[in-house]
């Protein structure tokens, strides 16, 4: 709870002179609705005296009544804005930070949070958190204000009304807190399944082409209907204790307004007491009672909003995972890339998916990487890309080890194309040009504006002929992940986007695996031309994985992949005259053609 306590201050201490505004405000509404009643009951005892002069009282005292209830609108609105508005203010804040944690994380930590889980957080933990420094704060600030001012008005008029009226609430409080331990739990166990049912929805979303191509929509209603039941009735269970507790904190109410009559009255009858006082003293009980009633419309986002901080804050302080930097590296140049002895296990295996890997890559040259499904060609471009950060020392860029480099620096000189490209669901122009920022978006945005880089890149990517297909050309929306466009357009796409940048270190993993044989003679003739053009000056350090040995003919080294070792090394036709893996695949695959 400290924690959580903590981390809810990082974020609102920069909203401490609002909060302090806020509560001068409520400070100065909860004056005006406790002086109200007293005033009521101070003109009804005029009035009871009779006489000019009580008319006169009562008349002043209706005006000041009046001033008092504008002034009760003006503050309680006030009020409500400088106390509303952090909260939103809080919630921007925390959706950058944590789309920023996120960006900076590292594949195992997706591999052990599931994407439903994430969203839930980054959209209902994020709102439950404005909430509860918003809403349920200014609910919890007035109560600290009010019941004590309220207690003092009463005490005020009558203490021994006080007393009696007090029993029967204090019980009311007493329930209240008792169920509020046991919601709590609750809260939490509902946002996890709230978060399994993120996840079901997104993953039935992503696979709807498949459910339906199997006509297993009953089976995935079915799995929905699970998630879904087993959170209603969570979510019923909670609104019952929440429902429950306010008619408690009314019925302790009702019982303290029947004992305050029964007392009153005769304190009245006995002359101890005035009329007017008697009707005060029951309104501010009435509106004390509905101030404790409130704490049960805010139990549940208190509850929800304290579960969502600590959940929020637990990524947000999730360490990134990456060794310290150390080193930097700018290159003017294509770096010559060494891999040293590489093993690699990933998290919770026992064998490991790469193993000794030793290889050179001299500056502008290419390697080829070969092998079967499951050799380890992807986990290999991974660690080179650093999706996976390799073991201190494997894998060096012109000497320096890429695990002491900042991993922000590194990627600014890398393009990677990997197996599954990724399609954002915006205009191809802009999947492909990648703008950094609103000003490039706008320049973008016109299709007259000349891009030379982009001309010279749909030609190498053999996607001129597509775009001219496409209804809007490159100002066509691509859809999410790229539905309008084959694999092979999505393939060609995202090789297109890593030409675009032209850098200095190009990972391609089987780019070339969705497009027809003419397609990739084209395309395998361009990432040869690469040594000479495509907006580079020096032709890159290139490593490209493909299981066809017709793409792998230009490199100037071939490494066979299997069980996570080099088999075979060579040049294209060192390996075909060996006579090995290499060798007979290619027989294969020529014959095929």
């Amino acid at each position: 709870m400290r924690k959580t306590v903590r981390f809810i201050a990082r974020y609102a201490r920069r909203n401490v002179p609002q909060y302090l505004l806020g509560g001068l405000a409520l400070l100065a509404t909860n004056y005006a609705v406790v002086r109200i009643p007293a005033l009521l009951g101070q003109a009804l005892n005029a009035l009871e005296e009779a006489g000019a002069h009580a008319l006169r009282d009562s008349r002043a005292l209706a005006i000041e009544l009046m001033v008092l209830a504008a002034i009760v609108i003006v503050v309680r609105t006030l009020s409500r804005v400088l106390f509303f508005n952090p909260g939103r203010d809080i919630e921007y804040r925390l959706g950058l930070d944590l789309f920023a944690r996120l960006l900076d994380l590292q594949r195992p930590y997706f591999a052990a949070h599931k994407v439903g889980e994430l969203v839930s957080i980054a959209s209902n933990d994020t709102t439950s958190v404005r909430l509860l420094v918003g809403f349920v704060g200014l609910q919890i600030c007035n109560v600290a204000v009010a019941i004590p001012m309220h207690l003092w008005q009463m005490w005020t008029t009558d203490g021994v009304l006080t007393l009696w009226c007090l029993a029967p609430v204090a019980l009311g409080a007493a329930y209240m807190r008792w169920t509020v331990k046991r919601f709590f739990a609750m809260v939490r166990e509902g946002m996890q399944l709230l978060a399994k049912l993120s996840e079901r929805v997104l993953e039935s979303y992503a696979g709807v082409g498949t459910i339906r191509a199997h006509a297993a929509e009953d089976a995935a209603s079915r799995r929905f209907d699970e998630r879904n039941e087993e959170y209603l009735r969570l979510q019923l269970q909670v609104s019952a204790i929440r429902a429950f507790g306010m008619p408690v904190l009314t019925f302790s109410g009702l019982v303290g307004a029947g004992v305050v009559l029964w007392v009153g009255g005769d304190r009245v009858l006995a002359g101890e007491l005035g009329v007017g006082d008697l009707a005060a003293f029951m309104a501010l009980l009435v509106s004390l009672v509905a101030t404790l009633t409130s704490l049960a419309w805010v139990l549940a986002a208190v509850g929800r909003g304290l579960v969502s901080a600590d959940r929020v804050s637990a990524v947000l302080d999730t360490p990134d995972g990456l060794p310290p930097v150390r080193a930097t590296l700018s290159l003017e140049r294509a770096p010559r890339i060494e891999l040293r002895g590489l093993t690699f296990t990933y998290p919770n295996a026992d064998d490991p998916a790469l193993a000794g890997v030793d290889a050179v890559i001299e500056p502008g040259h290419t390697l080829g990487i070969f092998g079967k499904t499951g050799s380890g060609k992807t986990t290999l471009v991974n660690l080179i890309a650093r999706v996976h950060t390799p073991p201190a020392g494997t894998i060096c860029f012109d000497g320096v080890d890429v695990t002491t480099v900042d991993l922000r620096e590194l990627r600014e000189l890398m393009a990677v194309v990997p197996q599954a490209p990724f399609l954002f669901s915006t205009r191809l122009r802009e999947n492909i040009t990648l703008p950094r920022d609103a000003r490039r978006r706008g320049a973008d945005a016109d299709p007259a504006a000349s891009d030379p880089r982009l001309e010279e890149v749909l030609d190498a990517a053999c996607l001129r002929d597509d775009i001219g297909a496409l209804a809007d050309g490159l100002d066509t929306v691509v859809g999410e992940r790229g539905v309008m466009l084959s694999g092979g357009q999505r393939q060609r796409a995202a090789l297109a986007r890593a030409l675009y940048r032209a850098r200095p270190v190009l990972v391609l993993d089987d780019v070339l695996s969705a497009v027809d044989q003419g397609t990739e003679t084209k395309m395998v003739a361009a990432i040869r031309a690469l040594r000479g053009g495509v907006g580079h000056e020096h032709p890159p350090t290139t490593v490209i994985v493909s299981h066809r040995t017709s793409v792998l003919e230009h490199a100037d080294e071939i490494v066979v992949l299997d069980g996570g070792r080099i088999v075979e090394r060579g040049s294209h036709a060192e390996l075909v005259a060996r006579g090995g893996i290499y060798a007979e695949t290619h027989a294969h695959q020529e014959g095929a053609s």
